[in-house]
């Protein structure tokens, strides 16, 4: 793809820069370059892997992680809350960005997740504003009939008809019997999904789709979905392998300062392109706060200590991270349920390079819910868990406008019967994944066939930081996640796994499972809270969902960019990726972020005029 050139032949200016061939940089280059009269540069740190059987194999996504060829191997430091634990974060090094490497589930954000941005000062970005960008970048392939009629199912035939984009997203292939009994179990809990998840009203459990081809059984991804397909125009130039320094910036006599380039390295070599319109980061939640503190724009006294000359004053630049906590559960499966397939591999490939049959076309996750807590409690549960919520709040003011108007929004969420507390799913691989020299957590030296439940907290209110410890842009940023740093988090994720209870112990899902069965965590149907949160804290571990680190706000209640995407304190400067998010969307923020892309494109096309 287009770095055929090398950066030799790269033309030194363009209209547009791009930092970032992921999610958000893969459709913004789509979208803007659609108009032949502006010249698009997009400059990525990877390499493009489209063709590369990890990438677009569904069953072999765990290659991707941890290694150095597709992953960022970005990792927190110790985090107090999880006994000092480091949890990795994984982050897309290729074209495509996380895209590219991640586990393919599309989630939705609900209609109150959306409009408390536009609440909290970011006009322009409501529910009813924003949805139409859900349906724009993707196309909804139809289930067979036996989905229809067998599940219930993230989208109706009325939506699925109006997505013509080009991700393609698919159903499985086939009712499995678990994927029904999952459904079925909520529905007589009357939490099924009676709404599209693209109406912003979803709630309960589902059929999910995910970015898979269902034709080729292959990852569909943004670079793939977005890039290739416009690789060719003659205003479109992508280099790859290009790590960028830093935003040169000038200002002209009385005038403001102005992005006006990129210097970025390739092959040991330092380049300089120039912008005539615009810069725009769309280097992830980690990546576009680190560049924008490299080129000088941040907290002074953090810039200063390090040498870089300040540019802008804006303390904000890394704070407000937010991330999805997972927690989960495995259950001994009852005896008959088979175990989860493990056809050797030779096998798998045979199959799959023949005629995308197999195992490795359908590795993924589709049982999904949207997962409220109160209707799964008893009346003293509730009740307990509303004067939780009641001092919880009390015991941790809030120290800003934005704390306060956060707080009013998550309280919300978590006291409705309505409103998902946690996005839940299920899966065949154990909560708790060991060493394969040693015996499984919570259990003996014999394989045990798991079926396990797994949940997200929704809303978190725990804050960190990501933050440059070096003038070097090889260097990684620290990274600091401060899971359960706010005590409701721990608080109200141990009681969602204590509600799992209610679901494993309802037909038809409880006859999946063996009475008296093994557990892991060896946490038995009548654990203590405290039981629970205890082995949060040892077992916890992140959903990879990191948002929020260049948030769309007021400057004055902590934002890095207004609602317009446009870096404060600068001209012609934005960040378009899952950094701007100023709250965390419940569920997978992937469709979210592409959301927002196609939103910014679109409101980019209308500024330049094309």
């Amino acid at each position: 793809m287009g770095d055929s050139k090398g950066a030799k032949g790269v033309e030194q200016t363009h209209d547009i820069i791009i930092i970032g061939a992921g999610t958000a940089g893969s459709v913004l280059a789509n979208r803007l370059s659609a108009n032949p009269d502006v010249s698009v540069l997009v400059l990525e740190a990877g390499k493009d892997h489209n063709n590369d059987p990890n990438v677009y194999t569904p069953g072999l996504a765990l290659q991707l992680l941890d290694n150095d060829k597709y992953d960022w191997r970005f990792a927190t430091e110790p985090e107090p809350q999880l006994n000092d634990r480091v949890i990795k974060h994984p982050r897309g090094k290729v074209v495509g960005g996380s895209s590219a490497i991640n586990s393919f589930a599309l989630i939705y954000p609900n209609r109150a997740g959306i409009d408390v941005w536009e609440s909290m000062g970011c006009e322009g970005w409501s529910w009813d504003a924003l949805q139409p960008a859900f349906e724009k970048f993707q196309s909804v392939c139809e289930p067979v009939d036996e989905m229809r009629e067998q599940l219930v199912l993230a989208h109706g035939e009325k939506v699925i008809g109006r997505t013509e984009g080009p991700l393609q997203a698919s159903f499985p292939p086939r009712v499995e019997p678990l994927q029904k009994a999952w459904v079925e179990t909520w529905r007589s809990l009357g939490l099924d999904s009676k709404s599209d998840s693209l109406e912003g009203e979803a709630l309960g459990g589902h059929t999910s789709t995910c970015h898979i081809s269902a034709d080729r059984k292959e990852r569909s991804h943004a670079g793939v979905a977005f890039l290739r397909p416009v690789a060719d125009r003659p205003n479109l130039t992508v280099v790859t392998e290009a790590l960028v320094e830093r935003i040169i910036f000038s200002r002209p006599p009385g005038g403001e300062v102005t992005a006006t380039g990129v210097q970025y390295t390739r092959g040991g070599n330092s380049h300089t392109v120039h912008a005539r319109k615009e810069v725009i980061l769309a280097a992830g939640s980690f990546g576009s706060p680190a560049l924008l503190e490299l080129s000088g724009i941040g907290d002074r006294d953090r810039l200063s200590e390090l040498g870089i000359p300040v540019v802008h004053h804006n303390p904000a630049v890394g704070e407000n991270l937010q991330d999805h906590i997972r927690g989960g559960l495995s259950f001994e499966a009852a005896e008959g349920v088979p175990a989860r397939s493990r056809m050797p591999e030779e096998e798998a490939r045979k199959l799959y390079e023949h005629d995308r049959s197999g195992p490795w076309g359908e590795s993924a996750c589709w049982a999904f819910a949207y997962m409220p807590l109160l209707p799964l409690m008893s009346k003293s549960e509730q009740a307990e868990h509303l004067r939780l919520l009641d001092t919880g709040f009390e015991s941790v003011p809030p120290s800003s406008a934005f704390e306060k108007q956060r707080d009013a929004f998550v309280r919300t969420m978590l006291s409705s019967p309505t409103e998902a507390a946690a996005t839940a799913y299920l899966a065949r691989k154990p909560a708790i994944l060991a060493p394969s020299s040693t015996p499984e957590a919570g259990a003996d030296a014999q394989p045990t066939n798991w079926i396990t439940l797994f949940a997200m907290l929704a809303h978190p209110l725990s804050r960190g930081s990501v933050h440059i410890t070096s003038r070097s842009p090889s260097h990684k940023p620290r990274i600091i996640g401060n899971y359960y740093s706010h005590p409701l988090d721990l608080e109200v994720h141990a009681r969602i796994l204590k509600a799992f209870e209610r679901l494993v112990s309802t037909p038809p899902l409880s006859k999946w499972l063996k009475v008296g069965g093994k557990r892991m965590p060896n946490l038995g149907p009548d654990a203590s809270l405290e039981d629970i949160k205890a082995s949060l804290r040892q077992y916890a571990g992140t959903n990879y969902h990191p948002t929020g680190t260049c948030s769309m706000l007021p400057e004055e209640v902590g934002g890095v960019v207004d609602s317009r995407l446009r870096v404060y304190g600068v001209r012609n400067l934005r960040v378009i990726d899952a950094s701007v998010m100023p709250m965390i969307t419940r569920g997978n923020v992937i469709a979210t972020v592409y959301a927002i892309a196609e939103n910014a494109a679109e409101m980019l096309t209308e500024e330049l005029g094309g």
